[in-house]
């Protein structure tokens, strides 16, 4: 099982799982809470018949990956992403991050600058201010009924108007995976969720950068989070996916390839 070790916490070493495939320019993609790599199963066969080398891994506490005590702020879980280009010795990388996986992209840009990075992708981005009533509300959840939680936010993840237009196996695959990950994980990267933001790490890139968004994100609608980090993002192209939910990836994997990968082909 490929693995790459990243840190420790304590006694314990943090090792990242990992999947490498395909040859050609790098593609990394992040997932998101509570997701694992395994959520990027559309886009992996497609990038690398395009051509892509892509890569795909777990973050501390989530999948196969080292179930962590701790790590689950935004720097020190980019901190990881940089030791996995790093010693996979990937540069002219496009990072592609989803939801909350897009804080590890744009604080591995703040913390370690443009010089590996040949483009950004940012999918359905979380953006949150101090004191946010569903961050609070989605951590005191996670503390203490984190199944249900887990259940109701995938259902949110994938829902148009209340509906889920994802399949209801699918969908339980994903819950499955996101359940099995460590509880503190789950509860320690919502908590942190309420200090960040994406728009400041920022400021002032020159990275090409493309932001998607579903036009029908029930669980961070486009006006409060992409809309609001593009105004930062001097050199971005947006592209809101009509009738799309926030799992835009998995929900509407043909529209959102073919755009990522035009994008990424300029």
């Amino acid at each position: 099982m490929p693995q790459i070790m990243v840190g420790s916490d304590g006694r314990t070493e943090v090792n990242l799982y990992y999947e490498d495939f395909g040859t050609g320019p790098p593609v990394v993609l992040v997932p998101g809470w509570p997701l694992t790599q395994a959520s990027w199963e559309e886009q992996v066969r497609v990038f690398v018949q395009a051509g892509r080398r892509v890569v795909t891994y777990d973050r501390r506490g989530f999948g196969r990956s080292t179930r962590a005590w701790s790590g689950y702020d935004a720097p020190t879980l980019a901190e990881d992403l940089h030791h996995l280009l790093r010693l996979l010795e990937l540069t002219d990388v496009s990072l592609i991050g989803f939801s909350s996986g897009c804080a590890e992209v744009t604080h591995y840009l703040a913390a370690r600058g443009e010089d590996r990075i040949a483009a950004m992708v940012l999918a359905s981005p979380i953006v949150v201010v101090p004191g946010d009533e569903l961050i609070a509300d989605l951590l005191t959840s996670a503390r203490r009924h984190r199944i249900p939680l887990l259940d109701g936010v995938l259902r949110k993840f994938f829902s148009v108007n209340g509906e889920c237009v994802l399949d209801e196996a699918t969908r339980q695959y994903h819950l499955h995976l996101a359940a099995s990950a460590s509880p503190q994980a789950v509860s320690d990267m919502v908590a942190s969720w309420l200090s960040a933001s994406h728009a400041p790490d920022l400021a002032g890139t020159a990275v090409p950068t493309l932001i998607v968004h579903g036009e029908c994100d029930a669980f961070m609608p486009y006006g409060t989070s992409a809309a609001a980090l593009g105004r930062a993002v001097p050199s971005r192209r947006t592209l809101l996916v009509p009738t799309a939910p926030h799992g835009v990836p998995l929900t509407h994997p043909h529209q959102w390839n073919s755009a990522v990968l035009s994008f990424l082909d300029l």
